[in-house]
């Protein structure tokens, strides 16, 4: 009779940790958007990454959350100004960077920093995306 009870006690304490745990499982495949820039002596990278549900981080460490607007603002833009349909691979010993995921399709495209030759579009897109991020330290 007690080996039955702190068997029934012990199955469903195994039960009610595995239903925590599985609650704070991440998303395999999660949607974001990462922009950053690096390059120069030390050749280190700076990147920011948003989570198309709204938390932003830096390097690993959550540094915020951005409203839904204004992501739903970003994956707007990304079909006004039509980066996806720009394929631009010219990184130089400076250079930034915009990735994303969206769905099933994964986008990247860096520059160099200096270059006059890069199109517009790029970096409207990431100094609006930075611009979001800078919001949130302040």
């Amino acid at each position: 009779m007690i080996f039955n009870k702190l068997h029934i006690i012990s199955l469903l304490s195994i039960i009610l940790v595995g239903n925590s745990c599985s609650s704070s499982k991440q998303d395999p495949n999660p949607e974001y958007i990462k922009i950053g820039n690096g390059g120069g002596f030390a050749g280190i990278e700076t990147v920011y990454t948003i989570n198309l549900k709204g938390s932003v981080d830096q390097g690993g460490t959550q540094i915020g959350n951005l409203k839904k607007a204004d992501i739903s603002q970003l994956t707007r833009n990304i079909e006004i100004l039509q980066l996806d349909q720009l394929e631009w691979n010219q990184p130089g010993n400076l250079y930034k960077f915009i990735e994303y995921k969206i769905g099933t399709k994964m986008h990247r495209m860096s520059w160099d920093s200096n270059s006059p030759d890069v199109n517009n579009n790029l970096n409207l897109f990431y100094n609006h995306a930075l611009h979001l991020i800078q919001k949130l330290n302040s």
